[in-house]
């Protein structure tokens, strides 16, 4: 965790958030400075939450897909609430990972850290103790303490490659509707 805070403060400004340094890299996109790259992005697949009302505790989902053709393993996802979002609470010592998608949960995979960062206290950076390989799904779960008033809310997320040298690449935007409770 220390070298990861290390590394993030040195190169954040730079190059905004980076992976951990802990797998070896598959054939990646590899800039002249030594940074790398995904050859294809990860996907957001979607962003899910099953319990929609206002004020029920819930797990807000985000489905990413690896494609087979991406050249380095997904190692961290910063999931960046925006407007609005930014006022939800997270329990982050709740949050998780698995394999597959949110519908169908596969095997639990490890966190090294999740938490915000320095330069911005909204986003949650969540590390996978172990990255996602290429052709493989993964799902971050976020607790909420509960959810908030009727809307739609939406996250921005980023995923990291895996290394010291990995650059963020936008995934797209995920989009939760939430629905007031009628009395």
């Amino acid at each position: 965790m220390r070298r990861w805070v290390r590394v993030f403060k040195a190169s954040a400004l730079a190059l905004g958030l980076l992976g951990t340094t802990t797998a070896a890299s598959v054939e990646a996109a590899r800039l002249a400075d030594g940074r790398v790259l995904f050859d294809r992005p990860p996907t957001l697949v979607e962003a899910i939450t099953f319990d929609q009302l206002a004020s029920l505790s819930s797990r807000y989902h985000f489905v990413i897909a690896v494609p087979e053709d991406a050249g380095e393993p997904l190692e961290a996802i910063a999931i960046t609430p925006r407007d609005a979002a930014q006022r939800i609470s997270f329990r982050l010592d709740a949050s998780s990972a698995h394999r597959g998608t949110a519908y169908a949960s596969g095997p639990e995979l490890a966190l090294a850290s999740v938490g915000g960062v320095p330069e911005d206290p909204n986003t949650i950076l969540v590390v996978l103790e172990e990255p996602v390989q290429p052709g493989e799904t993964v799902t971050v779960s976020l607790k909420t303490s509960r959810n908030p008033w009727g809307g739609v809310y939406l996250f921005g997320v980023t995923g990291y490659p895996a290394g010291a040298e990995g650059v963020g690449q936008y995934l797209g935007l995920g989009r939760i509707q939430i629905y007031d409770n009628d009395k």
